[in-house]
């Protein structure tokens, strides 16, 4: 999905932020802020996974821990800065994915959450 579609999608799209880090404090200071803020009604972190990937011309590999944040639609501009403030990566990874179905207990839970 484009920046154009993505900013045309309903405010009250559910969706998942990921994003990636190699430091256990940068993920609880983005997972804390970005719930207690009540930006995300979740945050769930994960790893360690291998990441490959090729920066500045070289052939990278590292681990890292993997946030998967829940959301609505209407707060992905500020996780955005959120995450680029806290993170410790000049590029952090931040992409956002439409959630089109699964528990409506769930889903309507995180669009409270997020109020």
């Amino acid at each position: 999905m484009s920046d154009q579609e993505l900013n045309q999608a309903s405010p009250d799209q559910i969706v998942m932020v990921l994003t990636t880090t190699d430091s256990q404090t940068v993920a609880e200071a983005i997972a804390n802020e970005l719930v207690s803020n009540r930006h995300a009604a979740c945050v769930q972190i994960d790893g360690p996974v291998n990441s490959i990937y090729i920066w500045e011309d070289k052939l990278e590999s590292s681990q890292e821990l993997r946030l998967s944040i829940k959301t609505t639609q209407i707060k992905v501009a500020r996780i955005v800065e959120s995450i680029k403030t806290l993170h410790n990566y000049d590029m952090p990874q931040i992409i956002c994915i439409p959630i089109t179905g699964g528990n409506d207990d769930y889903l309507k839970w995180v669009a409270a959450m997020t109020q």
